[in-house]
This record gives structure tokens, sequence and C-alpha cells, in this order.
């Protein structure tokens, strides 16, 4: 195959050793920032010209976000989160963001198109990942993988930091009201027209949602929370493209837990996946045999299902749960499925 350069062989030693540490480091998360709706409103659908309201979580202002718009909003939750986490934003270069969504620039094209202007050429989330790597000078990397794009996207920051490529990291989950996702929904007859949402509990539907949050990981924990990640296990469930099977769910506990060398027992409370359609009645069963004591935290049901935006929204949430005593310390088994089978668990180890 050739004989290798004095460079290729200075560069590949230079992968070895930074891809093979002595010893794994320790993931916390640091900071987080948040925006999602503070109540139930609704949106409408026209399939077919048949006007349906349904419920729906909005975040924002604008009925449909331009780009401009969409950054305008990362800029404010980035800011916060690095002023949370008492980092500098000229550490930013040396600080990757890791991008997840399953919006990507839908919500900008059908703003365009309502006010006559013509469309983008590229219309992939990568789009998105270059404006931000052009804006902060830093790597940007994005994950479209259904509902957990953005909780993917925490599980290969924690790989990034416990192989100590980074000593930091921040993680954007975003999801932004468009017709074409909002549809799509409701021509698989997948929302709910209650007008409460209640999933595991009162699985009627699924109630979608909008928002953005921003995660800060670190190898350093905060000082006045902290708030370890074990156990990160991303699975793939063969079985369904839309609904999640009980044998890939209790794999993928069972996996998470063996990695973080804990047992069901450890567990004191459980952030569900349930988002109100038809794997609750799986997922409580599930939950019940193996987690028969530990208290559900059933987070859809305060910000609606934000799919890709999922991790980094409700991982958010809990974070300033937990800083604000919200939360006792303990153990929390935190399990995110995905449309395809994309899934992922970790544990957060809170305050011991």
């Amino acid at each position: 195959h050739g004989a290798q350069t004095h460079d290729d062989h200075t560069r590949s030693c230079c992968l070895y050793s930074r891809t093979t540490p002595k010893s794994l480091m320790n993931v916390y998360l640091t900071a987080a920032s948040a925006k999602f709706a503070n109540h139930l409103g609704q949106r409408t659908s026209h399939m077919l010209g048949q006007p349906l309201h349904f419920p729906y979580f909005n975040a924002f202002d604008e009925a449909l976000l331009s780009l401009e718009q969409l950054y305008a909003y990362f800029d404010v939750e980035i800011d916060r989160t690095l002023q949370l986490a008492g980092w500098d934003k000229s550490e930013l270069k040396n600080i990757p963001i890791l991008l997840g969504s399953t919006a990507y620039v839908i919500s900008d094209c059908e703003a365009r198109l309502a006010n006559h202007l013509p469309l983008p050429e590229q219309h992939s989330l990568a789009v998105i990942a270059d404006d931000l790597r052009r804006r902060y000078q830093t790597e940007v990397f994005s994950f479209a993988t259904s509902c957990t794009s953005s909780a993917q996207a925490m599980g290969y920051a924690y790989k990034m930091l416990q192989n100590g490529l980074y000593e930091k990291a921040l993680v954007i989950g975003f999801e932004t009201f468009n017709r074409l996702t909002f549809e799509h929904f409701q021509a698989m007859n997948l929302l709910s027209q209650d007008a409460q949402y209640l999933p595991l509990i009162q699985p009627t539907g699924i109630v979608l949602g909008e928002g953005i949050g921003c995660v800060a990981l670190s190898v350093q924990p905060n000082p006045q929370c902290s708030c370890e990640l074990l156990g990160v296990v991303s699975l793939t469930d063969n079985e369904n493209l839309t609904n999640s099977s009980e044998s890939a769910l209790r794999h993928l506990i069972h996996a998470c837990l063996n990695k973080a060398n804990l047992s069901p027992t450890h567990i004191d409370g459980v952030k569900v996946h349930g988002v109100g359609g038809n794997s609750d009645e799986m997922e409580l069963r599930v939950l019940q045999d193996l987690f028969p004591h530990s208290q559900q935290l059933s987070l859809k049901a305060r910000m609606g299902h934000t799919l890709g935006a999922s991790g980094a929204l409700e991982s958010a949430f809990l974070f300033e749960q937990f800083k604000n005593n919200e939360q006792r310390c303990g153990y929390f088994l935190n399990y995110f499925l995905g449309f395809g089978g994309s899934n992922i668990a970790w544990v957060l180890k809170v305050g011991q």
C-alpha cells in the first residue's frame, strides 16, 4: 500500500495517543439553559382542507422561525449556559458544539414560501452546523437520529470528554414548529386532541412541542450540584420503525445499569420516555417490573414531546431541578427512544 511517510507516522501516533488515554475521565452535567413552552397552546392541522385543532406547546412568539431568528435564540441559550457554567466566551474555540434536531431548516423553508422568497440550495442540518462553526469558530457536529437526536449528541459528547479529546462540550437540541412534521404526525393518527397531556397515566396520543436546550458537559463537576453521567449506552431496536419493543427497552436498561455497575434497586428515579402513544402501556409494564419503588419523572407532560430536542431539553430541565434541590440526591435513570429504533440511556448520579 506504499511507504508511510514520517508525517503520516507522526499523525497516526498523535491520533493513537489522543484516542487511547491512560484512564477514562469522569463526565459531569455542569450547566444548562432551556427555552420551552410554559403552557399548553394549540396548532391547527389543514390536512385535506379539513381544519382540526390540536394541543401544542408553543415556545416561540413567531409562527415559523427563519434561520436568522433561530440563530438569535441559539445565541441567547449559549450565552446563558456559558454564564451559568462560569465559562468565558473566548473558550469556545476549544469547546465543541454538538447539535441535534429533527426540524433541520424546514421552518425556515416554510417561512420563505409563505413570504414568496426563494428556497435555500441546501436543506440539511449541516447548514445550521456550518453557521455555528463560522460564528463561534469551533468544531460543530450534527446529529439526526429522530427523537433521540440531541440525546445521541449528549452520548457522543460524553465519549469525547471521557476519552480525553476535550475537557468541555456544549450540546444543543432544538425543535421548531413546521407544518411538514406536524401534518406527518397527524397523518399517522398519532396526535392527541385532549386538553390534558398525561403520558403513561392517561395515554391518548402525542402532544408535540418546540424549544431549544443547551447543556454544558465538563470533566469538572459544578460545585453547587454534582451531576455525573454514568453508563451511557446506545442500542438499536430492530423490531419496528415507529413503536418501541419491550425486549429492546429491557435490553437497553439492563445494559445501561450493567455499565454503571448498578442494579435496579439503586435507582431512585426514572426519567421516562412516555410520549402518550401506543408504547406507553409496554413502557409502564417494564417500569413497574424493574423499578416498582422508583419515582417516575414524566417530563413531556410539562413541555410536550419535543422530538429531536428532547435529550437536551429534558436534561436541562432535570439539572435545574437538581440544582434547586427540587429532586433529592441519588441515581436517576434516563432513557430516550426514537423512530427507527435509535435508543440511548444513561444514569445521572446526583450529589453523592
